[in-house]
């Protein structure tokens, strides 16, 4: 049995250990120290990850498992940027995402797509691979379910759903989505022969449960740092172009959810910098097997906690989408992924909601149903005569 510390951080938990086989809805998420508040330069910039300040913004506000897909997110941000002006588009531009276009040597599809309300007039020079119509005003739920068929369908039913017709208001305008799916092999894939059914995992309250915990013994990259321990295990991307693809295990020397709380990009950075410096050599990796599906989260609160705010106001600017005025009113985001013997699967879905500015919802309507004796009168309103008739209905007949 193994009684070693094991903790997750992006998407994963990993550790190094003594040999053992030779080769072998949507919850809203991110409350952190950064301001929300319009500062003279975006809040929470450090270096030039937009990715690991979101990740750890919303590590603040996660007690459990959490998969957040910084490539969709940013790529649905991108094809807001195709309609945004003035200072929306300027907060878009502020904002330290990665490169687009980097040659990788991993495989990911990638599809985005445009749904737009019936009635709604979309600029012809935006660029997207798919535009839908869909019934957001008059039948919520099927807008929802055409949505939600395409997530489905672009991550091979990995992301059944992404949002439902609780998110989509009469004013509903607009949904900018990304999809991505990944399945990659392992280059050293693990035995099934070596995984330990019963393996203790420790939680961070101390208690002790029973994983599937795999084995392997290979060359991999690993580094140590002040408090951490990391180790990159590649995919089997040879004879592809491009960087090549890894898993990237990093076991935190204190607490998981204080390092991811406090990770800033300059560590990360450090941390894939060392990796990358060191060559591979025999390593014995003990990693769970792990299946994560936590669920539609809003990424609204973290993407205002680092520096976007006129998006979400009725200051927003998206003209560049249509003549008519548009805010967003939620980002919403499902990941899924699966770590085994052979290797990961992955897939992710982000929407960006936008409404209507000039147009809100008129107040509901009373409800009342006569579905039990009732009084009637027939007269008029304004005059002192009598009433014509007056009643009780005891059982209609």
């Amino acid at each position: 049995m193994l009684k070693k510390f094991f903790g997750f951080l992006f998407l994963m938990s990993m550790v190094g250990c003594s040999q053992q086989g030779e080769v072998a809805a949507a919850q809203p998420l991110g409350h952190s120290g950064c301001s929300t508040v319009a500062l003279q330069s975006p809040p929470c910039r450090e270096t030039d990850s937009f990715a690991v300040q979101v990740f750890s913004v919303l590590a603040a506000s996660q007690k459990g498992n959490f998969v957040f897909s910084p490539v969709s997110l940013e790529s649905v941000l991108r094809l807001l940027q195709q309609g945004a002006g003035g200072s929306t588009a300027a907060e878009l531009a502020a904002l330290p995402m990665g490169k687009a276009g980097v040659r990788t040597a991993m495989a990911p599809a990638e599809a985005a797509a445009l749904f737009i309300a019936e009635n709604f007039t979309l600029n012809p020079r935006v660029k997207v691979d798919e535009v839908r119509r869909v019934p957001f005003a008059t039948a919520p739920d099927k807008a929802a379910a055409t949505i939600n068929g395409w997530a489905e369908d672009k991550t091979r039913g990995l992301i059944p759903t992404i949002i439902s017709a609780r998110d989509i208001a009469p004013n509903t305008a607009l949904v900018a989505a990304n999809a991505i799916y990944l399945k990659e092999k392992w280059l050293h894939p693990f035995s099934v022969n070596d995984t330990a059914d019963d393996a203790d995992f420790q939680l961070e309250n101390g208690s002790i449960i029973p994983v599937a915990m795999m084995c392997r013994k290979a060359k991999y990259r690993y580094a140590e740092g002040e408090d951490w321990r990391a180790v990159a295990i590649p995919y089997n991307t040879e004879g592809r172009q491009g960087e090549p693809g890894y898993f990237i295990g990093i076991l935190p020397g204190k607490t998981v959810g204080d390092f991811a709380r406090n990770l800033t990009p300059q560590q990360y950075q450090d941390i894939r910098r060392a990796l990358a410096e060191s060559p591979a050599r025999d390593t014995i990796v003990y990693l769970p097997r792990f299946e994560l599906n936590p669920g539609t989260y809003s990424l609204k609160p973290a993407l205002q906690a680092c520096g976007l705010q006129a998006a979400f106001s009725q200051g927003a600017d998206f003209s560049g989408f249509s003549s008519q005025p548009l805010y967003l009113s939620d980002v919403l985001q499902r990941c899924y992924c699966k770590a085994d013997e052979e290797g990961t699967e992955a897939a992710a879905v982000t929407v960006a909601v936008a409404r209507y500015k000039s147009i809100t919802p008129g107040p509901r309507p009373e409800v009342i149903v006569f579905d039990r004796p009732f009084i009637w009168v027939i007269g008029d309103l304004n005059t002192p005569a009598a009433p014509y008739f007056m009643g009780i209905t005891h059982q209609p007949s």
